[in-house]
This record gives structure tokens, sequence and C-alpha cells, in this order.
């Protein structure tokens, strides 16, 4: 009678499974912002500091530019103009009358404090911009865990206030 023995059957199992082709990658969908830009989703939270242009009227004149930092949960939301963001996730760091005057994000240790009492706090250097999109930028902290920054694209990502906002810098 003819039997296997038990390291030839461990052999052919093993044999089996890593013979086995690879799963065939899973497609992802190709998402593009208002601009057509490509947009990237991320995972887990994140920080974004943007800039909102003011609000637009009949007379042509605009009232209201804002820079604020926007949390997100999921981070992919701070990048989807059709996701509403909540009082408690935004913190205006600045409000300006004067068109195109915004927060200058770069160049000193700069905070804003949350109606929820956190405060995020970033250093960016005052070169950033020069930098190419999405480089590493410094790092920022919510007194619970550290952020890494990044420049971002300046795509319209966050919608504030029926306000389209640029994402200026990210953190993750």
């Amino acid at each position: 009678m003819f039997g296997l023995k038990p390291f030839a059957v461990v052999s052919l199992l093993f044999g089996a499974v890593f013979a086995a082709p690879a799963p065939a990658p899973v497609a992802t969908a190709s998402l593009t912002d208002s601009n057509g830009k490509r947009v990237i989703l991320k995972r887990g939270e994140g920080i974004h500091l943007v800039n909102c242009e003011g609000l637009h009227y009949g007379t042509g004149t605009a009232s209201g530019q804002i820079s604020a930092v926007v949390y997100c949960a999921n981070d992919s939301d701070c990048n989807n103009l059709a996701v509403g963001h909540l009082e408690k996730d935004v913190c205006v760091k600045k409000f300006s009358n004067d068109p195109g005057v915004f927060n200058i994000w770069e160049g000193s240790t700069q905070s804003c404090t949350f109606s929820t009492g956190v405060t995020f706090t970033w250093y960016i250097p005052s070169n950033a911009q020069t930098l190419p999109d999405y480089s590493y930028v410094g790092t920022a902290s919510n007194g619970y865990r550290t952020f890494a920054g990044y420049k971002d694209d300046k795509h319209l990502g966050v919608n504030y206030m029926s306000r389209q906002c640029q994402n200026i810098y990210y953190c993750l």
C-alpha cells in the first residue's frame, strides 16, 4: 500500500499556496477636484491650513477672506468640496476684508485654538512655498500627537461658510 509521509503532505500544501498567482490589483476610482486636478485619497485624520476667498456679490465686491485650520477625522473630507465642516472642526486663524490678504503661514511658530479647547501648533519655514508640491515642510502638534506637515498644491478642497478654500498645507 502506498502512503504519503507527513513531510510530503506539508510540502505539497506549501507548494500549492506559494505557487498560486497573486490577486489582481484592485481598481481605484480617479477623483478630481473642481479644477480638474487629480485628488489624492488620504487615510486617517488630517489637518489642513487653508485660504478661503471672500464671498462675491452682484456688485463685484468680495467680503471676508478667511485663513483657517481645518480638522478632518477622515482626511479625504478635506479634499472634497461637497463635505461641510462643523464649527468645532474649524479654527479661523485670520479674517480680512482686504482682497487677497491671508495669514502668512510660514516663518514662525503659530497656533490656533479650536472651540473644543484643542490647540494646534505648527512651524513652517519661510521658504516652504519655494519647494515642490507635496514636499515635507515641518512638524505640527495638537497636544495629543505629532503631525508631519507638507506643502499642498493649492487645489480647492475645503468648503467653509460658502467659501471654496485652497489647501495650502496639510498635516498627517
